[in-house]
């Protein structure tokens, strides 16, 4: 195993994870609009879809262990990879509700399943050396998987493509991501009889309450989806005579990747995170604030914040869960991570289609506002003080 991070192999997992969420994420703000309307049935129901998604990863979750153990860690991404892809095709012949609610059950929890095991292979293919980093870059990438797909989504939705050339793109790309899966090696590693049902690579124990904690901070771009689709769908911005028309999450993806750059010169010491953290969560409330004046240059400036605050929240929770962890429990405070993340986008998502029939949007923006203050007084008095006592390295 080659001693540096970037190897080919862990290149390749971490292409094929964005492209895993680019696929789902590029669906988020289309399927409860469009569904709704073909099924003739109110907004909230659909919404709520998403909430039956996260059932399903939670459903499927304590069997994760057992299934990337007993069987190569390999075949069970890519069988439920394709098992997520054929599900999004589902999509295009659901005729009523109940179907509508067992496709999302089932993308749910193959989409678990292709995590756990795509975040078992990247620690599988990663240097022992490198692993703390490998878990960060592997999150970052998923991200910006996350974000680049809601940007796509929202701009096919209001470029008027129907849905069927919305499932056909993200299947499309679904598949590219199956393609590149497949040409990675994996080392062998020899089945070490785990139980059927436990919550190894599902859930870490220790990590219930920065789980909750994060639950509420992935409230916040869940519940912005369904408004920004349809109201702060574009920024559009104005200089020198000239006018730029932006989706709101490519310009989100923007401020994230520029928190990196700007993370490695404001908090350089590991004790910092911590501050990193509230930092992200200031610039997502500040975020909130700045959409309530419904201004452009206010959006666009709100959707830079929003870019930073992911950026600077999510990889330390990563990192929280990775030292709240037993060295064989890493991939484990990953999936838990990812779980907590899921749910809180979930319940933001359900939370404002709900609103979104009696309530105009400045109360759905304020509820957004309500769980950021929620999430950093939560963090900054329970979650920090907990951590600090629980951590194990």
């Amino acid at each position: 195993m080659s001693n540096k991070l970037w190897t080919l192999h862990f290149t390749r997992i971490c292409a094929a994870n964005f492209l895993l969420f680019v696929s789902l994420y590029m669906l988020l703000p289309v399927i409860p609009a469009l569904m709704a309307a073909r099924l003739d049935v109110p907004i909230q129901q659909t919404g709520t879809l998403f909430l039956l998604f996260t059932l399903g990863m939670v459903l499927v979750g304590p069997f994760y262990a057992y299934l990337v153990d007993a069987y190569k860690r390999k075949q069970v991404c890519v069988l439920s990879f394709l098992t997520m892809m054929a599900a999004t095709i589902g999509f295009n012949y659901v005729t009523s509700m109940p179907q509508l609610c067992l496709l999302a059950l089932v993308q749910g929890a193959c989409f678990g399943m292709a995590t756990t095991a795509g975040i078992t292979l990247a620690i599988d293919i990663t240097n022992s050396t490198h692993r703390s980093q490998g878990n960060i870059a592997f999150a970052w990438v998923a991200r910006m998987g996350m974000m680049t797909g809601l940007a796509l989504g929202v701009w096919l939705t209001i470029s008027q493509y129907h849905l069927p050339t919305i499932l056909n793109i993200s299947v499309g790309i679904g598949l590219g991501g199956i393609l590149i899966l497949s040409m990675i090696h994996i080392p062998f590693r020899a089945p070490i009889g785990t139980q059927l049902c436990s919550c190894d690579r599902f859930f870490l124990p220790l990590g219930w309450l920065p789980a909750l904690n994060l639950i509420f901070i992935g409230f916040i771009p869940g519940i912005l989806l369904p408004i920004l689709t349809r109201s702060f769908d574009t920024v559009v911005m104005q200089t020198a005579g000239f006018e730029y028309t932006f989706p709101f999450f490519a310009v989100v993806l923007v401020g994230f990747i520029l928190s990196i750059f700007a993370g490695k010169m404001l908090f350089r010491e590991e004790n910092k995170s911590g501050n990193k953290i509230m930092a992200g969560l200031m610039c997502m409330i500040a975020s909130l604030g700045l959409l309530l004046i419904s201004n452009s240059w206010c959006e666009g400036i709100a959707a830079v914040l929003l870019g930073f605050g992911i950026g600077f929240v999510t990889p330390e929770f990563l990192m929280m869960f990775v030292k709240l962890s037993q060295h064989c429990q890493r991939g484990t405070a990953n999936t838990t991570h990812l779980l907590a993340w899921e749910l809180g986008i979930s319940l933001g998502i359900a939370t404002a289609c709900w609103l979104n029939m009696s309530y105009p949007h400045e109360v759905i923006l304020q509820v957004g506002l309500l769980a950021g203050v929620v999430s950093l007084v939560f963090f900054r008095w329970v979650t920090i003080p907990y951590f600090k006592r629980k951590r194990v390295r």
